[in-house]
């Protein structure tokens, strides 16, 4: 199985849609792994259809991927994950890549294009929040994010850890696109066999909390880039979209009102459709 290494740390990632195209890395968000309900396989087909290569990554602590080899306690920041990212385009023959980060993903790959410009080519930011520390003048995270990030973080026989994802999961979809409640456990179930590791997911929390707000940082990019946020994300409000495009010089941005804090399957198509056009593929 093909493994990068950033330092001492095991990155597994996978090339889901093998062609003669550009390379596209699919950077999932917090606890997520390949196979999970995030790029899915049949929203990777259709990033292949718009003739990319498709790349999905388990991030640190997550799925298949390490913790540091020295330590399961190691300190981490998005930082690193990035750098993780870094490894795979080099493993993979050294880029450069287009990327597509979602939520959590979406911070870890704008610190990939800050730190590592030559690997990258175009930027896809979806559902993520704006980087603002609290004392800059940005969108910030409400309570009830994190209130609803602690439910998911004790560990459960699987049976429970279903229904509390599941019930996670619909908080997160909105009311405009239907919930595919089968879908989602087929995919929850899955993952929980896989690699169920919600004590990653609080070393994720972690990372994210000690690592430099990108409010400023972000403005340094100056790569083709598209933002894609919702009208009814929970997690982060549409605001947090509209700032990331404004502080991306050039940046594109789609706003779909009927949006939650998920990439819906009626957008697949769309949002191929215009990566590519982002690419210039």
């Amino acid at each position: 199985m093909p493994i990068a290494k950033n330092g001492n740390c095991p990155i597994y990632y996978e090339v889901t849609i093998d062609n003669d195209g550009p390379t596209l890395v699919l950077i999932a968000g917090l606890g997520e792994q390949i196979g999970a309900i995030e790029y899915p396989m049949q929203q990777c087909e259709l990033f292949g259809n718009a003739g990319f290569r498709v790349v999905r990554i388990d991030n640190r602590e997550t799925g298949l991927s390490g913790p540091d080899a020295d330590s399961e306690t190691v300190p981490f920041t998005l930082l690193d994950m990035a750098d993780d990212v870094a490894a795979v385009i080099n493993d993979l023959g050294g880029g450069p890549a287009h990327v597509l980060g979602a939520s959590l993903g979406g911070f870890i790959a704008r610190w990939l294009v800050i730190r590592h410009p030559e690997l990258t080519l175009s930027l896809t930011v979806v559902m993520s929040g704006c980087g603002a520390s609290p004392d800059e003048d940005g969108p910030q995270i409400e309570a009830e994010v994190r209130e609803k990030n602690s439910q998911v973080l004790a560990a459960l026989p699987k049976d429970q850890a279903i229904e509390n994802l599941v019930a996670y999961w619909r908080w997160l979809w909105g009311n405009s696109y239907p919930f595919p409640e089968e879908f989602i456990r087929e995919r929850l179930a899955y993952c929980y066999d896989r690699a169920y590791r919600p004590e990653g997911i609080g070393r994720q929390l972690q990372a994210a909390i000690s690592t430099p707000g990108l409010w400023e940082a972000q403005t340094q990019i100056q790569i083709p880039t598209l933002v894609l946020h919702g009208g009814e994300d929970p997690y982060f409000s549409l605001t947090h979209g509209e700032a990331i495009a404004q502080r991306i010089g050039g940046a594109k941005f789609w706003a779909d009102p009927r949006m939650g804090h998920i990439m819906h399957q009626e957008q697949w198509e769309e949002l191929a459709q215009r990566v590519k056009a982002l690419a210039g593929t």
